[in-house]
């Protein structure tokens, strides 16, 4: 595991275990218990050279990154609100873990929430047109420039030289990064594969899929509620671990009062 703060290292641990002791308001969104088992899993993983190591990269950029704190931080921040927005995603639609992948070690369900995640980010506007690319079943349409975009970034995760904390498959999927990378022609072949795999669905699965991807006002409705909640998450996180520090700091000041 990469060295950092023996500070940090207890904050995080005692982070974890403090969010399962968190009463839950009656107004509050965060799912408490979800949130312990996903920060729980990127305390575990985003700050291990090992966790890289398994995607190919050249760890010695990304050691040197999170020897900050600071930047430790902001890995761990984006690790939680991923996973738990992918945990919302397999958590309302549970048949998605049966699905199987659209390639070796890329399971279905990884795709549609990193498209679900994507089709809302603030440089995005919510029409997809995934429902018209899909029945086109021409990767190269305008309907599918969308989907394409967003559904891969076409080149090597393994050149990523910055902001690779960011990236949805490196968080939530190792083995999704591997078989990206082992993809010629990774953007297009993706797409391809996804609407294959799409394609061997039931139609009610097909039909709640659109309901989440769609061009609806529902569907986008949808994504930005999951966001909302992925965003409130990593807000908890925050103010659980602040209110640890806060302890540990009264603490001390009452240890070296001898009280």
């Amino acid at each position: 595991m990469i060295n950092f703060t023996f500070k940090s290292l207890i904050a995080l641990v005692v982070t974890s275990s403090a969010l399962l002791l968190t009463p839950m308001r009656s107004d509050a969104q965060v799912n408490m218990n979800r949130l312990a088992q996903v920060a729980k899993s990127c305390q575990e993983n985003i700050l291990s050279s090992n966790y890289y190591k398994r995607m190919g990269f050249d760890t010695n950029n990304i050691n040197e990154y999170l020897k900050n704190s600071y930047n430790q931080e902001q890995a761990i921040q984006h690790c939680i609100y991923y996973r738990y927005q992918y945990s919302l995603i397999l958590t309302k639609y549970p048949w998605l873990d049966s699905t199987g992948e659209i390639l070796p070690g890329y399971p279905g369900s990884v795709i549609v929430g990193s498209l679900a995640e994507l089709f809302d980010s603030s440089y995005q506007t919510y029409r997809t047109s995934i429902l018209d690319c899909i029945a086109n079943q021409d990767i190269s349409s305008e309907e599918c420039s969308i989907t394409k975009s967003n559904i891969s970034r076409g080149i090597s995760f393994t050149y990523m030289t910055r902001d690779w904390y960011e990236n949805y498959t490196i968080n939530i999927c190792p083995s999704c990064v591997v078989a990206h990378d082992e993809v010629s022609g990774s953007r297009e072949e993706i797409l391809k594969a996804f609407i294959k795999w799409f394609l061997t669905l039931e139609k009610t699965q097909r039909r709640e899929l659109i309901l989440l991807l769609g061009d609806g006002e529902q569907a986008h409705e949808l994504r930005l509620v999951i966001m909302a909640e992925s965003n409130a998450a990593v807000k908890k996180y925050w103010q659980v671990r602040q209110g640890v520090q806060e302890q540990e700091q009264e603490q001390r000041r009452q240890e070296l009062l001898g009280k």
